[in-house]
């Protein structure tokens, strides 16, 4: 026989109430260049970005595609400036 080691009932420690008591606990999921990431909650899985001020919007398919495009063009600019504008010593 197993005990719980939670007290508070199952359904009112979901993870729909979790963060609503607690505020979401994001984590980065992936750095799309130096001023944009996407981050997801840790217990609702919520996906969110960062706006050009930096505060956390929702993730929408528009914005998964802008930081889509924004990430290949980052990785792009990388690629060109190690390869092709090398500072010669």
């Amino acid at each position: 026989m197993r005990m719980r080691m939670n007290t508070l009932p199952q359904k009112f420690f979901g993870r729909d109430n979790f963060c609503s008591l607690f505020g979401h606990r994001f984590i980065i999921t992936k750095k799309v260049n130096e001023h944009f990431n996407e981050y997801e909650c840790s217990a609702c899985h919520l996906k969110v970005t960062n706006d050009p001020k930096g505060h956390k919007i929702i993730m929408t398919s528009r914005l998964k595609d802008i930081n889509e495009t924004l990430f290949y063009l980052n990785l792009k600019r990388q690629f060109l400036s190690h390869f092709y504008f090398q500072k010669k010593e």
